[in-house]
Formats: structure tokens, sequence, C-alpha cells
């Protein structure tokens, strides 16, 4: 009986402790391509949600009134968005802040309040400053009158515009949310 107690062989302590390493390094690696996955899939939902914003304000756009619209953007009242300087020119849009001062006046940006259906600004506000999961959003439409076409090419009726998002607060909306830009047209109600 004893010699078969001195045959039997096991695993030493040193083998069951390098086992052990390696087991503990493979699952750090492991942990670390999960944390990597999760961040990249975070950033993919921010994306995602900023995209269906942006469409949304283009899509509420679309059904504005369009003459008004025009109007609104050829307009010295019209918010500016982005500064010209010599090799580009400045560019128009709507803000949240361009309508939200806007109760009963009739000048500057708010005498164009009726681009929007009864003049309600209150569902064009909901649009331009969206909240998502605890997170509020900026919405920002811009006409890009350089890429409207002539009136040939049918430029009367198309109003080239951009939406873009961004956080409301600059990193609240988590890794890789910057800003998402969708462009495209305000049909002409002729054409609708």
């Amino acid at each position: 009986m004893l010699n078969r107690l001195k045959k039997e062989e096991g695993f030493t302590l040193i083998e069951v402790l390098a086992a052990m390493l390696i087991v503990s390094i493979v699952a750090l690696a492991f942990t670390a391509y999960f944390g990597n996955a999760l961040t990249f899939a975070k950033t993919n939902q921010n994306k995602t949600i900023m995209s269906n914003l942006a469409r949304n304000a283009l899509v509420y756009m679309q059904k504005q009134d369009f003459k008004r619209l025009e109007a609104y953007f050829d307009s010295g009242s019209a918010t500016v968005v982005k500064t010209g300087n010599a090799l580009s020119a400045q560019r128009v849009g709507i803000t949240p802040e361009t309508f939200g001062s806007c109760t009963n006046a009739t000048t500057g940006a708010c005498a164009f309040r009726d681009i929007f259906v009864n003049g309600n600004l209150q569902p064009t506000m909901a649009v331009l400053q969206p909240t998502v999961n605890g997170i509020q959003y900026r919405v920002v439409i811009e006409y890009q009158k350089d890429l409207n076409r002539s009136v040939a090419d049918g430029g009367t009726l198309l109003l080239p515009i951009s939406a873009t998002v961004t956080p409301a607060s600059a990193g609240n909306a988590g890794p890789g949310a910057d800003a998402v830009t969708v462009e495209g047209y305000v049909n002409a109600n002729s054409i609708r």
C-alpha cells in the first residue's frame, strides 16, 4: 500500500500557482476587451440618438411653410450660426435661442414665428432642445445657401438645410458624442 501512495503523482504547488497566473493574465485580457466593447457600444448608441434627433429636426422643418422659411433665411433677421470670413460667407439658421425669447414680439426673428404652425413655438423648442435618457441636446438648423441650385435646376423648389446635434453640456453624452450633422431639403409646397 505504501508503494502505491509513492507512485501517485499530482500537481505541485508551483505548478498550481503557475496555472493560476496564466488564467489571471487571460482573464485580464478579456476584461480589457469587454471594457473597450462597452465603450464602443456606448459611442454608437450616442451617435444613433443624435442622428435620429437630427433626422427628426429635418422632418419637422420639411413640414413648415416653405415661403416663410425662405424669407426668414434671406432676411437680415436670421440668426448667424457661423460667421463668415474672406473665404466663406456667413451661414444663417435657427437655433434654440432664435425664438426662445419670443413672446408677442413682432420684430427681428420673432416676426418670422409664423413659419411654424399657428406660430406655436412649443413644439419647435421641443425639437431644438430635446432630452433623451436624461441628457439634453441642442439642435441647430443651418441654411446651406452655397448648395442652392439655380432656377433652371429647380432651385426655387428646394431649400438645402442641415441639422447639427450636440450635447447641451460638453462631454455630458459620453464618449464619441461630439456632434452629428444630417443634411436635407425643404420642398416647396407645390411639390409636397
